[in-house]
């Protein structure tokens, strides 16, 4: 696995380290260090997921393909000209033209589970893994399902699952 983060030029290989066993989450590591890369502030507090307030999702929804979207005619043809057209390349190609950015979608807490948070940012299929950022701008879940027929049905796993796997 590779990771890619925006204004980044090149990919950061990962490696598994845990895979939950009461959660469709894991935790994976790899060498950021010199990046100057934020750290994510993450809430577990019972209080930081409250029905009705707001949300911000950050991620990748489709992959690649919504970062291709975003891109302009002349560079997709560059890129595929570069790279023929292979996976690993054209990502390659698009950290070092720091072409690679996030998705950032805001909506509302619908309903917050034991073990799920039910929220309506938009997001789609590839989604899973981002951040959902509570309105004082903290991890309170990971995005890790949706509903395509309703839009008020997003799923977030509470960070509490994340954070019983860093703690190990």
């Amino acid at each position: 696995m590779t990771a890619y983060f925006p204004e980044i030029s090149r990919g950061i290989p990962l490696k598994l380290r845990r895979i939950s066993s009461e959660a469709d989450v894991a935790v994976v590591a790899g060498n950021v260090s010199g990046l100057k890369l934020k750290l994510l502030t993450m809430d577990e507090d019972s209080k930081a997921a409250i029905s009705g307030e707001p949300v911000v999702l950050i991620g990748y929804p489709t992959g690649i393909d919504a970062i291709l979207a975003r891109s302009s005619e002349d560079t997709l043809r560059s890129i595929a000209a570069s790279t023929n057209g292979d996976l690993t390349g054209v990502m390659a190609e698009l950290a070092r033209r720091r072409l690679i950015r996030p998705v950032n979608t805001q909506g509302h807490i619908g309903d917050v589970l034991k073990d799920k948070i039910v929220y309506d940012a938009q997001t789609t299929s590839a989604g899973s893994g981002g951040p959902l950022f509570n309105s004082e701008g903290k991890v309170i879940a990971v995005n890790v399902a949706m509903l395509r027929d309703f839009g008020g049905s997003n799923f977030a796993l509470p960070i509490r699952y994340a954070e019983r796997l860093l703690a190990q």
